[in-house]
């Protein structure tokens, strides 16, 4: 088959939308089809990236929206990048991100997949946009994922349309390699690790204030931040008011970089307040072998165990964080169980697996049964 996967985001950007459509694209050519991806355009070359649209951001709701669309001479460049690729299957991803997702459609003869990634930032949104949104792509597509249960209620409101549950994956072969820990953390200090944008949702505050308590009775404590955003100034005037030490900002960290902080973490911590679809993120620190604590909002209770949850308290419970992480700092062989746990769970999420059961969907939509 030849294959499109259309991402709305700029793709030099890391994300969770942008990790998935890449790997999807990996193993589908691994599986023996022709895949290209459309994205809007930054100013880098990426091999099998294929650019139209300016990419424009917006701070709404406490996260970016990207807003991109081809205009002029580029308008025309798709169009004919369309017609002369005659793709078998064109796969959006959040395809309601204005407005290069329309464009490729009108363009299109191809059969057509979406894939919703996104949960609502707030309650309105969630039952009356998103659900009406959703109603209006369905029309356009021959198919329709989500990536759990839980997006999928947001979705599925006024509509009866079929929708195929298929979770994020993740590359387990990249995680099985030999991933050395930070030497300069390796000084017997326990390590807590934040990863993640730096945007309210993500819930850093809630990580700091519970360092904050604990670092009171155990000195031997350090918190690492990993990422980058607008919270960062936050954390920064945090640290400085209340005089905290063993604090480590980061900001970016590059996806090798991001493998060794999970192998250095003694403990993952992700208190993500909303906003998650799943928790990809967790998948990460589970097949790195890092136990993990949290909050556990609605996305994130499609992946944990039940063993798991007990560590995962209702978002914004700041107190009872601080002793999910106090009992699992004091309790060396919890966390051995939970890394356990979390290693064997992950494997039901490999890409290898993932990736064939979408491609029974471009089949069923290309050879459709009688």
């Amino acid at each position: 088959m030849k294959i499109a996967q259309v991402c709305p985001y700029d793709f030099s950007r890391p994300g969770g939308v942008k990790n998935h459509i890449e790997s999807l694209s990996k193993y589908l050519r691994r599986l023996g089809h022709e895949v290209k991806i459309i994205a809007p355009a930054p100013n880098v070359n990426q091999a099998e990236v294929y650019h139209f649209g300016r990419n424009r951001s917006l701070n709404l709701g406490g996260t970016k929206i990207d807003i991109n669309i081809a205009l002029g001479e580029e308008k025309d460049a798709l169009k004919t990048f369309i017609d002369e690729e005659q793709f078998d299957i064109i796969h959006f991803h959040t395809f309601w991100n204005p407005a290069l997702p329309f464009q490729i459609r009108r363009y299109s003869k191809a059969k057509h997949i979406a894939t919703f990634h996104d949960t609502p930032k707030s309650e309105w949104v969630g039952k009356t946009v998103m659900p009406l949104a959703a109603k209006m792509v369905f029309g356009y597509m021959d198919e329709i994922i989500s990536v759990s249960e839980t997006q999928s209620s947001y979705i599925r409101r006024f509509s009866n349309r079929k929708i195929h549950i298929i979770p994020n994956g993740i590359d387990l072969n990249s995680y099985n390699q030999a991933v050395e820990p930070i030497s300069k953390f390796q000084d017997g200090k326990f390590n807590i690790l934040f990863l993640g944008r730096l945007e309210p949702r993500k819930g850093l505050i809630y990580a700091l204030e519970s360092f904050k308590t604990l670092k009171q009775e155990n000195p031997n404590l350090r918190l690492i931040v990993a990422g980058d955003g607008d919270e960062g100034l936050m954390a920064e005037q945090f640290i400085s008011e209340n005089q905290l030490e063993d604090i480590e900002l980061l900001g970016f960290v590059s996806e090798e970089e991001k493998l060794q902080l999970l192998k250095t973490a003694d403990l993952y911590l992700s208190p993500a307040i909303y906003g998650e679809s799943f928790g990809i993120v967790l998948l990460e620190s589970m097949a790195m072998g890092t136990p993990m604590a949290g909050f556990a909002n609605s996305g994130y209770l499609n992946v944990l165990t039940k063993e798991q949850k007990r560590f995962f308290v209702k978002p914004e419970d700041t107190q009872s964080l601080t002793k999910s992480i106090y009992w699992l700092m004091q309790n060396e062989e919890e966390r051995e169980v939970l890394k356990m746990i979390g290693e064997n769970e992950v494997r039901k999420y490999d890409w290898k697996s993932i990736s064939k059961n979408i491609q029974s969907i471009y089949h069923s939509i290309l050879s459709p049964s009688d």
